[in-house]
């Protein structure tokens, strides 16, 4: 077996292992430091993930001059929808006890900006599919 289907099985044991001992295992509160110690794992399992996209992404782009263009169209686009989202954010002030500033207010409303386009531009993109290929299997 390779390393990597060797590390694998270790790390789908022992996140099944904290699954079940998150369920079995008594918890009051979440300041328990039992339930600090699968906090900690879901970040190292998420840090893990984005490294490997990262590494296996940038090993993909530099591949060929084709992968390059593409991935810096890629870039280009997502960075224009987010300035796109952040600039139709409204922010502004809100009357609560909680530490919610304006900036606060302005980044919550990008990102939720930023989510109604992703999601129209998913359904756009399912529509335009099945039109496409209701036309082609004419």
């Amino acid at each position: 077996m390779k390393l990597a289907k060797i590390l694998e099985w270790i790390l789908l044991g022992l996140s099944l292992v904290l699954l079940i001992a998150f369920f079995v295992m008594p918890h009051d509160v979440a300041s328990d430091p039992a339930v600090n110690i699968f906090i900690v794992w879901a970040y190292v399992l998420l840090f893990a993930a984005i490294a490997l996209v990262v590494v296996f992404l940038l090993k993909d782009v530099f591949s060929s001059k084709k992968s390059l263009v593409s991935f810096l169209l890629l870039l280009v686009g997502i960075v224009v929808l987010v300035a796109v989202s952040f600039f139709l954010a409204k922010g502004g002030e809100v009357a609560t006890s909680a530490a919610y500033t304006e900036q606060v207010s302005k980044f919550s409303d990008a990102v939720l900006n930023l989510t109604y386009i992703m999601f129209g531009a998913s359904v756009l993109a399912l529509i335009v599919t099945g039109v496409m290929n209701a036309i082609r299997n004419r």
